[in-house]
């Protein structure tokens, strides 16, 4: 696609990302001490994101553009997993929101005349910065203001990540989207083939590049994500012992759909959901076994203490 931006300097939007992403960093480290006033705002986002994006993809669904990539997939799994509010999915959430935010900063950084390129007007490329840079704040104040992962829940983002790159493949080769129009260029596939380098070198990347390229990402992602859960931890355990220490207490306030339906069966009265009863199979010993081959009588073990007691 032409640029239609004239001669508006590349380097001009690389500081408009940078500015963006260090307004909503220092409002996140703003809120720090609350939790509530943060999970609102969080909850307010990921509705908004997927409201959002719900109309966007089917309005983009017209043209044959799909939520395939990374970013477009984390868009889903942030919201509905703050909307729903989802604990175990919250780590997994705010770690895709803030890697989206993350890695479009460093695009803009290298690359920002393909995004002036892939820009059609002022307003799309005011929208692709206000959707990836949303997920930086939202995530960012779910690690940083809101809930403490549990370090045991790391295989939810291990595997989600593997499905994110498993699903892009199967769009990359047609096998899902035969009608996507961009399947071959795809950032998260140029990442898992090591191609992603050509947006800064020219020519053809020799093998050898390309596969120290996806082992560098491989090992920055997996130290990324212990460091992600390890840093949270630190953080949230630090703040609630100061706020114990202050004479305050832990904010218990938990928002989404799944929340409100465990609240709605305690109003009722439900604390838990009613289990089947199995009756339990009767157990005999050798003794018994031996008396019934020889006279073909049973006798229920619950009975056993009184047949005993009559003989």
């Amino acid at each position: 696609m032409p640029n239609v931006w004239g001669n508006f300097p590349d380097w001009g939007l690389t500081i408009i990302l940078i500015l963006w992403l260090v307004l909503e960093t220092v409002l996140a480290f703003a809120l720090f001490n609350h939790r509530r006033a943060s999970y609102i705002l969080t909850y307010c986002i990921a509705l908004f994101v997927l409201v959002f994006h719900i109309w966007y993809f089917i309005d983009q669904s017209k043209i044959s553009m799909y939520p395939v990539e990374f970013s477009h997939i984390s868009y889903f799994v942030f919201s509905v997993s703050v909307v729903f509010g989802s604990k175990k999915m919250q780590s997994f959430a705010g770690f895709c929101g803030m890697l989206t935010g993350l890695a479009f900063l460093i695009a803009g950084c290298f690359s920002p005349q393909s995004m002036l390129d892939d820009a059609a007007s002022g307003v799309s490329l005011f929208i692709s910065v206000m959707r990836h840079e949303l997920l930086w704040l939202g995530g960012l104040l779910l690690f940083l203001n809101v809930a403490r992962f549990n370090i045991k829940d790391i295989w939810i983002s291990v595997l989600g990540i593997a499905l994110i790159v498993g699903f892009s493949f199967l769009v990359h080769y047609h096998i899902i989207y035969p009608d996507f129009v961009k399947w071959d260029d795809m950032v998260i596939i140029k990442i898992a083939e090591g191609t992603i380098l050509s947006y800064v070198v020219s020519g053809e990347l020799p093998m050898a590049v390309r596969v120290l390229t996806v082992i560098g990402i491989f090992i920055l992602v997996a130290a990324a994500l212990v460091a992600y859960f390890k840093v949270n931890n630190l953080v949230y355990d630090r703040r609630l012992k100061k706020q114990l220490m202050h004479g305050g207490k832990e904010d218990a306030l938990e928002l989404g759909i799944i929340p409100l339906v465990k609240y709605l069966f305690k109003r009722a009265g439900v604390t838990k959901l009613p289990r089947p009863h199995f009756k339990k199979s009767k157990e005999y010993n050798c003794d018994e076994l031996e008396a019934m081959q020889e006279t073909g009588v049973c006798t229920e073990p619950q009975n056993r203490e009184k047949a005993d007691d009559k003989a």
